[in-house]
């Protein structure tokens, strides 16, 4: 599905609420001000985050919003007790709040299942204004993290996280968004592509991470692992589950229901 047009002139987030439809405005809102006084923690994210780092902004029917597994249960019920309508789309990452056409997705893991969101999530968040109402956004390091698997056929963030590099100049604390990742290889990949699309920015990237990652994909060649591990369904289940049910390679961290279907954390 491709993704939804892009203002290309800069947009203050500012700007991006008022293009956004009356009935739109007032919801998004209202789902902001619960989520507030409900006292759950949680960041926004999605096109929201991306503008406000970026400037970048997509006309969207959706708030993204992060929070964690124990926190959705409480969630999903404050939205219920205002009326909305609930649904746990998938317990391993994902549920939603309607008032159709329009949702607000409650993300409490990421597809991949490589990203966990924990503390440290809201610890580095920051401040932010949507639609006259104070809340916070997940910090550019999350954000990035939150991208770096994205990358199907149908749909790759690479970009997003191109752009984020060059709004903050570079400026990310590399040793969280390591921490955050974990295997952290799959960094490389979107550094080498950032050297490629902004070759006159080079100085905005972590050299000597590089070098070091570089290092560290050096020693995999010396010593293979296990032929049978691979990190395909990561980046695309659809496209590599031919992998695993015709080669029978395996899936290093295959998901996890991280909730029940009564969205209480498991």
């Amino acid at each position: 599905m491709p993704t939804a047009p892009e203002q290309h002139a800069p947009v203050s987030l500012h700007q991006a609420a008022e293009s956004l439809k009356p009935e739109q405005a007032r919801l998004f809102a209202d789902w902001l001000r619960i989520m507030n006084d409900s006292g759950v923690p949680y960041v926004v994210s999605g096109a929201f985050a991306l503008c406000a780092y970026t400037s970048i902004w997509r006309d969207t029917k959706d708030m993204d919003i992060f929070l964690q597994p124990k926190s959705l249960k409480p969630a999903l019920e404050i939205m219920a007790k205002a009326g909305y309508e609930t649904e746990i789309t998938d317990t391993h990452w994902l549920a939603k709040v309607y008032q159709r056409p329009y949702f607000m997705d409650l993300i409490f893991s990421l597809p991949s299942n490589l990203v966990r969101i924990d503390d440290e999530w809201f610890t580095h968040s920051r401040p932010l204004e949507i639609l006259g109402v104070s809340t916070r956004m997940v910090g550019p390091e999350e954000l990035v993290a939150s991208k770096v698997h994205v990358a199907r056929s149908d749909r790759f963030d690479g970009a997003d996280i191109a752009h984020l590099i060059r709004s903050q100049e570079g400026r990310l604390n590399w040793a969280r968004l390591r921490r955050i990742l974990g295997d952290d290889t799959i960094l490389l990949w979107h550094l080498l592509l950032f050297n490629f699309i902004y070759p006159g920015h080079t100085d905005w990237l972590p050299q000597d991470l590089m070098v070091e990652l570089f290092d560290k994909v050096r020693t995999t060649w010396k010593t293979p692992g296990d032929p049978a591990i691979f990190f395909g369904a990561a980046i695309d289940p659809h496209r590599f589950a031919v992998d695993q049910e015709r080669w029978e390679y395996r899936n290093v961290k295959p998901s996890q229901p991280l909730v029940n279907e009564k969205g209480e954390a498991l």
